[in-house]
């Protein structure tokens, strides 16, 4: 077993493990998973798939994720993740260097017994917003129905892979107990919900409500939902 929180992540190297063996259960949230990640290449919200990662929990193997290996590319197949402890520890299959940076992020996410999938990505317009240091307002009507009902937040600026990343999500998420997603300021968004499919379908609509509320700028800004 091979820590990943807890080892330096060098330019360029690989951490491998023995090949993972699936139940029928687990293999099913894998080709789920990959299905995914189709999906978003289909709605045009993975602009740079190689910056995006993506999780899930296995359902038949307490305290274990499965991680894609190395960007989220539109051919992704099952072989292209590694399975990882609530810890950090590689178990089984492989892990790139950028995907080990922010297992942290993936880590906390899972804290909420409700969460099953999370989805890391630079998507252009969310990203806009994180790089503004801006929280998306929840004027979009797909997206409260979503059941993102309160403005994305923005966690602050922190270096990946020494803690202070994953403290300033973990102090957010507590602060907004009922979000779907945060941005994370200079970087990108991390989204999460009760499986992959629903977790591809929230970001795609996380983006097309950043896009729209950068238009409804030029408009005089977007509105509230009043019922």
């Amino acid at each position: 077993m091979t820590s990943t929180l807890t080892a330096p992540v060098r330019e360029g190297e690989w951490l491998k493990a023995g090949e993972p063996v699936l139940t029928p259960a687990d293999a099913a949230v894998r080709a789920e998973l990959v299905q995914a990640v189709r999906v978003l290449h289909q709605l045009g919200a993975l602009q740079n798939p190689y910056s995006a990662n993506a999780s899930v929990r296995l359902p038949d193997s307490p305290g274990h994720l499965l991680i894609n290996a190395k960007g989220l590319p539109a051919d992704i197949g099952e072989q292209d993740f590694g399975v990882i402890t609530l810890d950090g520890d590689l178990v089984a299959g492989r892990l790139g260097p950028g995907v080990r940076q922010v297992l942290q992020m993936h880590i906390l996410a899972y804290t909420r017994p409700e969460v099953n999938a999370v989805i890391h990505t630079h998507s252009t317009h969310a990203t806009a917003f994180a790089l503004a240091h801006r929280p998306i307002p929840a004027n979009y009507e797909p997206l409260v129905n979503r059941g993102q009902t309160r403005d994305i937040p923005c966690a602050p600026y922190r270096a990946r892979n020494n803690g202070e990343l994953g403290a300033s999500i973990a102090g957010l998420l507590a602060e907004h107990p009922d979000t779907k997603a945060v941005l994370l300021a200079n970087h990108g968004l991390l989204a999460f919900d009760d499986g992959p499919m629903s977790t591809a379908r929230l970001v795609a609509t996380i983006e097309e409500a950043a896009t729209l509320e950068i238009h409804a700028a030029a408009l005089g800004g977007s509105k509230p939902i009043v019922p």
